[in-house]
């Protein structure tokens, strides 16, 4: 099967070579999209822009270019990005909660929190492409031999009346220890139609995210492989379960259409009178979280309720939703720059949700608004609100508002503030739950959670304070049953990130500060990411080479464990993890439109011990390899 791998990815390799003679261009960072063209290779290059979809709460529209930089090489997994520091289950694909405290819910219905957050796709997820010409992207990586990993894109327009585009993302990860294969795919297509007279316009999109994991709940006895007690190797090593396996499936599917209002012609302008657009939005959402597992030793989990021989857990619900708004935010259209400006919207969505694990048939109607200001052309005041009415969240509402006031004329230097107020329902999960192992009806309080956040930015460069404020907050407690915090928390973060290059040295800092003072919410006071590279042209310029490193850190702190039952992290007091530097090694050439890299991951690994952990009993992956190739063109 190595071999296989090896074949094909030569394969690829000599298949791609000779195109490069033909193709102009420099390459981009797979899923993060930065702009940094001070190494541009190609002036001939055609721009592709984008921007995110929403379906409620529209924003005015921004384009971000995907320009051609090598500034993120070798970040082809999420996981790895600097922008993103989680604690995870040891390899990529599973399950995985940021390091760094975060509250954001969404209006609707929610049963659980996501484990896959950077994984699974999202409606809002989804990119809109303006386009010149045809844009497509692949690549591929290899963890030798483990672990595959491909990601796609394409978009195009038809007769520039229809826009369409599709991404995947496959993965594939057969794991070091025992059972701990995973795998994972996740689908999306998007297309739009506008008619000539921009009056009418219509989006329809679909997205699959499936994930199929081997679950063995960690090693039995941790301290064995801290003692690097060697057992026939890494799949010696004794496991907590050797049959369970989680599933997830999920479709989303929305069709939202929109009639732009529209007055005669300005003469002097000769342009529209725009006066607003009225959106309808269906969506139909169905989420399926299973678990099966056939235990020889119920020792994992606690007192059988309706049998101990098996346990086969079925979570699913679909909901059904209809919105109708009116926005001043025209579809798809960058607004051009006003001194001073008052756009709003708002609405109505009923949503319809048949949990049939709980036999939970409800529905709920959820009316919210928003208002965007322009002051003194460089102050923005931006709020939104919305509030349930009906279902098992009736009464919970969420207020946000942000301002913000730039201190150049280039729109890339400002200071501002964010604020969040939820007053709302936990997940569903933690109201009612009856499996094999569990049983329970609870209930809880509304929920208070407030976040201030000031803020300085320029160029990239974001210094924020956070301040967060907990009460009635609920959670998984040692037991792994709800638990009730009804003290009030505090958390205070101090988050900076440093984007640097000059003359061809780049720095790339992410890091956090944190304080907490209740114990049920734990958080290390330190955890960051670096990446460090150093970029030269080659070749008359013909190609760039970059070599770099990347290296993670963070204190030792009570993380939270995982129990795949429940596919949901919980709070332990037993076990902390931290205090392990990471550090990875790579170099990487692009070749005009084509680009390659080779990467040593945990270089350290053993040197500096082997409690190398993030969640307690799931060991990070100890030393590999990692080739990859990627390839975008314009045709």
């Amino acid at each position: 099967m190595m071999n296989l791998r090896f074949f094909l990815f030569g394969f690829v390799l000599l298949f791609f070579v000779p195109v490069v003679q033909a193709q102009e261009t420099e390459e981009d960072e797979i899923y993060n999209h930065q702009i940094d063209s001070a190494m541009a290779l190609s002036p001939d290059y055609l721009p592709t822009s984008f921007t995110y979809c929403s379906t409620i709460f529209f924003q005015p529209v921004k384009y971000q270019e995907i320009d051609t930089t090598m500034s993120h090489v070798g970040m082809y997994d999420p996981l790895i990005q600097t922008s993103n520091i989680y604690q995870t289950l040891g390899i990529f694909g599973q399950a995985h909660k940021p390091m760094n405290f975060s509250f954001k819910k969404e209006p609707g219905f929610s049963l659980i929190t996501n484990p896959y957050p950077l994984y699974f796709k999202n409606q809002s997820d989804l990119k809109y492409y303006k386009l010149k010409t045809v844009y497509t992207d692949i690549a591929y990586t290899l963890g030798i031999s483990k672990e595959n990993e491909i990601f796609a894109t394409h978009a195009q327009n038809i007769r520039d009346k229809v826009n369409y585009a599709f991404n995947l993302r496959g993965l594939t990860n057969q794991g070091f220890f025992t059972h701990q294969k995973t795998s994972s795919v996740s689908f999306d297509g998007m297309m739009h139609y506008e008619i000539p007279s921009e009056i009418y316009g219509f989006r329809l999109s679909y997205i699959l995210n499936h994930f199929n994991m081997q679950e063995n709940g960690g090693l039995l006895n941790a301290q064995d492989f801290i003692d690097h007690i060697v057992k026939d190797g890494l799949s010696g090593y004794n496991m907590k379960m050797y049959e369970a396996v989680g599933k997830l499936l999920s479709h989303d599917l929305m069709f939202q259409q929109y009639v732009n209002l529209k007055g005669k012609k300005i003469r002097k302008e000769g342009k529209d009178n725009y006066w607003g657009t009225l959106t309808h939005t269906f969506q139909f959402r169905q989420q399926q979280y299973s678990f099966f597992d056939t235990p020889a030793d119920t020792g994992f989990y606690y007192n059988h309720i309706f049998g101990a021989d098996s346990i086969q857990d079925t979570l699913m619900f679909y909901t059904v939703s209809n919105t109708l708004q009116f926005s001043t935010f025209q579809p798809y259209r960058e607004p051009r720059f006003e001194r001073y400006f008052v756009h709003f919207t708002g609405g109505i969505t009923h949503e319809f949700t048949d949990y049939r694990s709980n036999f939970y048939r409800k529905n709920a109607f959820i009316p919210f608004a928003q208002a965007q200001i322009r002051l003194f052309r460089k102050m923005d005041i931006h709020a939104r609100i919305y509030y349930t009415l009906g279902g098992y969240q009736n009464n919970d509402m969420n207020f946000s508002a942000a301002v913000s006031w730039k201190l150049n004329n280039e729109g890339d230097h400002f200071f501002g503030a964010d604020f969040d107020f939820y007053y709302l329902s936990p997940d569903y999960i933690f109201h009612t739950f009856v499996d094999n192992y569990h049983f329970w009806r609870l209930s809880f309080p509304k929920q208070n959670i407030v976040r201030f956040t000031p803020y300085w930015e320029y160029k990239g460069y974001r210094v924020e304070f956070s301040y967060f404020m907990l009460h009635n907050y609920v959670y998984l407690n040692e037991l792994r049953t709800p638990a009730l915090l009804d003290s009030y928390a505090n958390i205070l973060q101090l988050h900076v990130n440093v984007p640097f290059f000059y003359r061809g040295f780049g720095v790339n800092f992410n890091g956090y500060l944190q304080y907490s003072n209740k114990k049920e919410i734990q958080v290390p006071l330190f955890a960051g990411k670096l990446d460090f590279y150093y970029r030269r042209n080659i070749f008359k310029n013909k190609a760039q080479f970059q070599v770099g490193f990347n290296a993670a850190f963070n204190t030792s702190y009570y993380a939270d464990a995982y129990y795949p039952l429940l596919h949901q992290f919980y709070h332990q007091h037993e076990v902390k993890t931290g205090n392990y530097f990471y550090w990875d090694v790579y170099v990487g050439l692009q070749v005009k439109r084509i680009r390659l890299f080779f990467k040593t991951m945990h270089v350290l690994s053993g040197a500096l011990g082997y409690n190398y952990f993030t969640t307690p009993d799931y060991p990070m992956q100890s030393r590999r390899f990692i080739l990859g190739i990627s390839w975008r063109f314009h045709d």
